[in-house]
């Protein structure tokens, strides 16, 4: 029996994306025992319908990109989850200043120079809680936080370069910019600085 040919690069080796491949940083900070780290990324879209006829005739984006970080860390080298991201306090109430978030994913390079590096900006707590449970002997804390906005890129150049199949993307230049710079609006035109 011949196997059906995907065009896929997987041969003999199988390849994946292991979180043990994945530092977080906060400055010179590296944080350290996070059980899981999720980001969401969403924002609503306009569908404009034409009446009687049911068509779809237009969509686009109706608000800006919403950016939301899920955190799940075990309490370790005497740190709650927020002294760990390089934090001067231990309650949600004391934040004042806004910081970065840098993920190294190595998960998709072959070595540290090609790994793919996501830095969320100007990142707020946004809900903190610490469940104390009999039946465990670990206590995990959890934190969501919102940021303005994300940048991407592989070795300081634009996040996508079509893996191992070397898929050719087309893209629009404000896409690639956007990547690469987090376009804010109006802020982000050229001739008005961030």
């Amino acid at each position: 029996m011949i196997y059906p040919n995907s065009g896929s690069a997987l041969g003999s080796n199988i390849n994946s994306g292991l979180s043990t491949q994945i530092v977080i940083k906060v400055g010179s900070t590296t944080v350290g025992a996070i059980q899981a780290l999720t980001i969401n990324q969403n924002r609503e879209l306009c569908v404009w319908e034409e009446i009687g006829t049911e068509g779809i005739i237009e969509i686009h984006p109706k608000n800006a990109t919403k950016i939301e970080i899920s955190i799940q860390r075990i309490v370790f080298d005497e740190l709650r989850v927020l002294e760990s991201f390089a934090r001067g306090f231990i309650n949600l109430q004391a934040q004042r200043v806004p910081f970065d978030i840098h993920i190294i994913d190595m998960s998709t390079a072959n070595d540290v120079s090609n790994a793919l590096s996501h830095i969320c900006h100007n990142c707020w707590f946004k809900q903190y809680s610490t469940p104390y449970n009999a039946n465990n002997f670990l206590i995990t804390e959890s934190a969501n936080l919102v940021c303005e906005y994300i940048t991407s890129m592989r070795n300081a150049q634009n996040a996508s370069y079509g893996g191992l199949k070397g898929i050719s993307y087309e893209y629009d230049t404000i896409e690639r910019n956007t990547d690469l710079t987090g376009r804010r609006g109006r802020f982000s035109s050229t001739g008005i600085s961030k």
